[in-house]
Parts: structure tokens; C-alpha cells; sequence
């Protein structure tokens, strides 16, 4: 378990602007989540994130919420286990063109995956050799043409669906 790296180890590879579209979606596909997800989301929220002035953080304006979880998720391996869950939930039909490709290149196995039990040692750090997101981004199209989701989103969930981190980018580098 020791080169396992926490779920905050992923904040290094996410835009802000992304990470917000992250929690935005989750707060609004709230009612479409099973229960088995809906509850630890609601409950992380309502226990991590404290808005001056609101009980209940769902209660809070739509941008104060986002900007307080989004805080939280910096720095809580269990709120991003509970936000991501949820996020990957509601990108359902990507997953199986994201599913194909990572089978086909051979990402190292990681026990972790789906459930995550251990927040703070999830993730792996190495994908097969000479991937970026945008070749995995073509690779994912090519499986599924329709498809229209983002290179973030097919990035994000390939990190989700196999339990790696990509190698850290050299400076300079494109992603």
C-alpha cells in the first residue's frame, strides 16, 4: 500500500474551473443518484462543508456552495471519495468507451477500484507509456463516436474507472 496516493493526490491534475463543474454536476443530478450514493454525498456535504449563516449547506446559494465544497474537496480524501462516486455515477454513458480503452491499453491492476475503500491509499501513479489526455480523449472517441463529453471528463473518468494517476507532467510539457 505504501505507492498508493490519497484521493487529494488527483487536485493536482484538475482545473479549478473543472473541479467546480464537477460539484455542480453532482448537486444537480442529485435526485438521479441511487441512494446507495445520494446518502454519503448528502452526508459529506452536510458534515464538511459549514456556510456562515446556513444550517444546512444545501440551502445555501448555488455559487457559495460550490465555492465552500470545493474548498472541502481540496482537502478531504473521504469528500472526494463521496463527490466522485457520485460524479462517475452520472457520466454513465461514457463509461463503457472509457471501460473498452482502458482495458485495451493495459493500465497496472489497482485492487481499489470501484469501491475505494481506503480514501487515503487509492491511487496508483503511472499510465502506459506515451498517453496524454487528448490521445486518451481520441482513443475514447474512436470507441464512441457520439460521445460529448470533454477530454476532462474522459481523463477524470479513466483516473475513476482504473485507479491510476497519469506520471506527473515535466514542466513545459503538454498535458
Amino acid at each position: 500500500m505504501d505507492n498508493l496516493r490519497p484521493m487529494i493526490a488527483l487536485n493536482v491534475y484538475l482545473l479549478p474551473e473543472f473541479r467546480q463543474e464537477i460539484l455542480s454536476m453532482v448537486i444537480a443530478g442529485m435526485s438521479a443518484l441511487p441512494d446507495e450514493i445520494r446518502r454519503p454525498v448528502l452526508s459529506a456535504i452536510r458534515e464538511e462543508v459549514k456556510i456562515s449563516g446556513f444550517r444546512n449547506p444545501l440551502s445555501a446559494p448555488h455559487a457559495v456552495l460550490i465555492r465552500q465544497m470545493e474548498s472541502v474537496f481540496i482537502k478531504q480524501s473521504r469528500f472526494i471519495k463521496a463527490m466522485l462516486k457520485a460524479w462517475a455515477a452520472l457520466q454513465q454513458s461514457s463509461e463503457a468507451a472509457v471501460g473498452s480503452v482502458i482495458r485495451s491499453l493495459s493500465f497496472q491492476a489497482n485492487d481499489q477500484v470501484p469501491e475505494y475503500p481506503d480514501p487515503e491509499n487509492a491511487f496508483l501513479i503511472g499510465w502506459p507509456e506515451g498517453l496524454n489526455y487528448q490521445k486518451l480523449a481520441d482513443l475514447v472517441l474512436a470507441q464512441d463516436p457520439k460521445l460529448s463529453a470533454s477530454t476532462n471528463t474522459l481523463a477524470l473518468l479513466t483516473i475513476w474507472l482504473s485507479g491510476c494517476l497519469p506520471d506527473p507532467i515535466p514542466a513545459g510539457e503538454p498535458a
